[in-house]
């Protein structure tokens, strides 16, 4: 049921407004309604309405809810191409649409902080050599490089101020920044901070601008007191009127390490008459739907007598049910770890232990790692979701064991060579983990181990990759006990998503090496150079896409813990005190903001609180004095009987499936599901598919110069420097398709999943044409077919008339009617539900599926 305040935004809110959306109070639920009354009462289309949140997955969470709620409500709108993502993906796809802007015909390759910190590491020559760098640059060099391009991004820092300054800070800070934009570029790289500035850009130019802007009539901004001042910025740009929508809770802001401050949502009135010459309106949801009165009340509590705020602004929420239970707030002794054990297993007679979260400012302390110790030596199982773990698994251990043992040898010198401290001892720590491999009685007596290890350093000049040599290895019996388990108890999740891991750390520094590489010479810097940056910066993380078993307690930080709920939280706040966000490098740096970072302090632990459903813990070995008394202050013992927990019932979540990359998947295997798309297995690509996707993105761009009338003027000078290309561009401009739409992407909601699919390219006279690479033979036209078939039934399910369906060959130049046969789409059904029912365990009887599978070794199908 909606409320009357949730109802007034939905129905009647002035704009631009900001909704001040306390936690537990139904902010995604009223986004949603919002979303939907937008399309059924103000007739706007559901493809005109941009909204960003802070996730991806909260992003695809919204739009299931969107697709399921039209259709509930029996609306039947056109959802295709609908703009509902982070600020980053929907970024990443109006540059992608909007290449003419850039010139740049092929996409730059995304890479994570991690990537970029190795890349900085490997080539710090760029910056040494700089004026001034030794002199102001000392220690952390990594960090403070990112640190210094990241401010200059996030907070639009004018260039020329920099330049024209006398501060040689202000000079050495420009230097690296424009020597390392030109790195990532040469390299055709882009980082998180140069695709939001990268966008901006775009949306600032007079045209392009805009373009986009016409296509938008209205914007809703999620987590809106966790943008920095570039996304603030975008999401202004991105309106050309004044239906704005920010949703946000300054009590929640966690963000301010990155440059986010909840400014941005207190002084939104502000920049409302600034920018928009309008007058903000504003708006609260004070129903709390999560927690218990008593939670809710002593949460407030502890921000009034902190005294960091001013009193009035501080939320004073209502419960649902109006239900207050002292004891749901208490105190317990941290380090009686038999009562905690007592607790949690009274509790699990109640409730599921995955109902249960001990949250922390850190999982890096002795504490949680003492406390997980012993739970799992008295039957508990913990969810930790640290990143330090990672390396002292069995399972990479003996992943890395045969890497190194075929393509280097063991360390003689143990010690490192770095004259710094600091850098010699994570050099010798290194070291001494590798040998510790290199040494391990498991792996050296394993004689069909070390026999294949043998037989891979014979065949070294046939320049296997590493993923090849990897997955060859599947097939022995020491990975095909992991391998064989199901994904159904903590640790064979653990065991087989760090495995899929792995192989993407493999495949992610093939990628950035390119394809004609030598594997044996490349393995130096992969060990050396890749794999030790991971290691030494702790920055591969366990479970990371998995919910916790029902039979397993979470341990997180805090900050994972945002917009999440649990029926019981444990907090601990440790060694935590309120400390300064670290100063930029130098003053022209600074995001224009207050310092908050005692009610920074205090927000974190608000927000942990505010997660409990029914009953909150606070653990008493604070050594901040404010929460160790805010602690004392509470009940020391709780009558546990007097709190309605009930177990949780199994959600199969809804998921947002493909055609390509599950259906059809899928179809040809469920095991293979279940290691590449649920598993996240990865391979590098090969050089021809590769090419493949460099044509597709061609015809791609092509298609978007013909779609806005642009010249052809920067695909000929393309063509001078790449004659491989010349043929299926000069196929595909020679074939001059009348287009309507091009990269179509379109939803159905199918019950217990949503079917979508990206149509390359609509005719105006309703044909649908996909775009194929290579040959055409029988081994992919079925499977070719049946896509097309499933993109015709997905629009004609959505109310659009097609005319011809037509595969396009674009290197033979050649088109291939599909017929319109009777189409199962009972079967894409099954499969569907299959894949959210987790139904994938299950081997392929039909062999022929497994020529050119990367498990066959593991299935013994070679």
């Amino acid at each position: 049921m909606i409320n009357e305040k949730q109802k007034l935004i939905v129905e009647d809110a002035k704009y631009p407004c900001a909704v001040l959306a306390g936690p537990g109070t139904g902010k995604t639920f009223t986004i949603v309604q919002k979303i939907i009354s937008l399309i059924k009462n103000d007739g706007i289309s559901p493809n005109k309405i941009l909204v960003t949140t802070f996730t991806k997955k909260a992003a695809n969470e919204l739009i299931e809810r969107v697709e399921s709620g039209l259709k509930k409500e029996k609306i039947f709108a056109d959802t295709s191409n609908m703009l509902i993502g982070n600020f980053h993906s929907l970024a990443l796809s109006f540059l992608k649409e909007y290449k003419s802007f850039t010139n740049k015909i092929f996409d730059p390759l995304v890479i994570d902080s991690h990537i970029e910190g190795y890349l900085i590491e490997k080539n710090m020559d760029i910056f040494e050599n700089l004026p001034n760098f030794s002199k102001f640059i000392s220690y952390n060099e990594v960090g403070q490089i990112q640190g210094i391009f990241a401010n200059i991004t996030n907070n639009l820092v004018d260039l020329d101020e920099l330049r024209n300054s006398n501060n040689p800070r202000d000079i050495l800070a420009l230097e690296i920044y424009l020597a390392w934009a030109n790195f990532l570029d040469e390299n055709d790289l882009i980082n998180y901070q140069l695709i939001l500035k990268k966008f901006y850009d775009l949306l600032k130019d007079p045209f392009y601008g805009k373009k986009i802007r016409d296509r938008i009539d209205f914007v809703i901004i999620d987590e809106y007191q966790d943008t920095n001042t570039i996304q603030e910025e975008i999401s202004f740009s991105l309106c050309k009127g004044k239906n704005l929508m920010v949703f946000g809770d300054d009590d929640q802001a966690l963000y301010s390490f990155r440059g986010a401050s909840p400014k941005n949502l207190r002084d939104f009135d502000k920049t409302c008459k600034m920018k928009m010459k309008r007058k903000a309106n504003f708006y609260h949801i004070d129903i709390n739907y999560r927690s218990n009165q008593e939670i809710i009340d002593k949460s407030r509590q502890f921000l009034v007598n902190s005294n960091a705020f001013d009193l009035e602004k501080i939320k004073n929420l209502k419960a649902n049910d109006g239900e207050k239970n002292e004891n749901s707030v208490v105190r317990a002794r941290a380090n009686e770890y038999e009562n905690i054990e007592y607790i949690v297993k009274f509790l699990n007679k109640k409730i599921n232990l995955n109902q249960i979260a001990f949250l922390f400012p850190s999982l890096n302390s002795d504490y949680p790692k003492s406390l997980q110790t012993y739970f799992e030596n008295h039957g508990i199982n913990v969810l930790n979701k640290s990143s330090k773990l990672f390396f002292k698994r069995r399972e990479i251990r003996l992943c890395l064991y045969v890497l190194i043992s075929i393509f280097s040898k063991k360390p003689k010198k143990l010690t490192g060579s770095n004259p710094d401290k600091y850098k010699w001892t994570q050099e010798t720590n290194f070291k001494k983990y590798i040998v510790s491999i290199f040494d391990d009685k498991e792996f050296t007596k394993n004689e069909e181990l070390n026999a294949y290890i043998k037989e891979e350093k014979l065949i070294i000049e046939e320049n296997k990759s590493y993923t090849d040599i990897l997955y060859k290895a599947f097939g022995l019996e020491i990975f095909r006990e992991i391998l064989d388990k199901k994904i159904d108890k903590l640790n064979s999740i653990r065991e087989l998503s760090n495995i899929g891991k792995f192989t993407s750390i493999l495949s992610d520094f093939t990628n950035l090496c390119g394809y004609d590489i030598n594997y044996y010479k490349k393995s130096v810097d992969l060990i050396y150079g890749y794999i030790f940056y991971l290691f030494k910066n702790s920055a591969v993380s366990e479970f990371e896409n998995f919910d916790a078993p029902k039979n397993s307690v979470i341990f997180s930080t805090i900050h994972q813990a945002k917009g999440l709920e649990y029926d019981v939280v444990f907090v601990s706040s440790l060694n935590d005190n309120p400390r300064k966000d670290m100063r930029a490098f130098s003053p022209k740096l600074e995001a224009a903001k207050e310092s908050d970072f005692l009610k920074n302090y205090y927000r974190k632990y608000y927000t942990a609180f505010t997660r409990a459903k029914n009953l909150l813990v606070l653990l008493d070995n604070s050594k901040n004095s404010y929460i160790k008394n805010f602690a004392f202050s509470l009940n020391s013992s709780s009558i546990l009987k007097t709190i309605d927990f009930k177990f949780k019932e199994d959600i199969v979540k809804k998921e947002i499936l493909a055609y390509t990359t599950d259906i059809s998947i899928y179809k040809s295997c469920p095991l293979k599901y279940k290691f590449i798309r649920v598993l996240d297995f990865k391979k590098e690509k090969s050089k021809s598919l590769e090419f493949g996707s460099k044509v597709h993105s061609l015809a791609e761009y092509l298609t978007n110069l013909k779609k806005e009338n642009l010249s052809y003027h920067a695909i000929n000078d393309f063509i001078k420097e790449n004659k491989e290309f010349q043929k299926p561009i000069e196929n595909f401009v020679n074939r001059n398709f009348p287009i309507k739409h091009s990269e179509m992407n379109i939803k159905l909601d199918r019950f217990s999943y949503i079917l979508q699919g990206n149509i390359d390219i609509i005719l105006e006279d309703g044909t649908i044409i996909d775009i194929k690479t290579g040959k055409a033979d029988e081994n992919n036209l079925i499977s070719y077919k049946n896509q097309l078939l499933t993109y015709y039934n997905l629009l004609v399910y959505n109310n659009k008339k097609v005319n011809k369906m037509i595969l396009y060959f674009i290197e033979e130049d050649k088109l291939i009617e599909v017929e319109k046969s009777d189409f199962d789409m009972k079967n894409i059904d099954e499969i569907g539900k299959n894949i959210v029912e987790k139904n994938i365990e299950i081997k392929t009887q039909d062999k022929k599926q497994c020529k050119f599978c990367p498990m066959a070794y593991f299935c013994k199908r070679t």
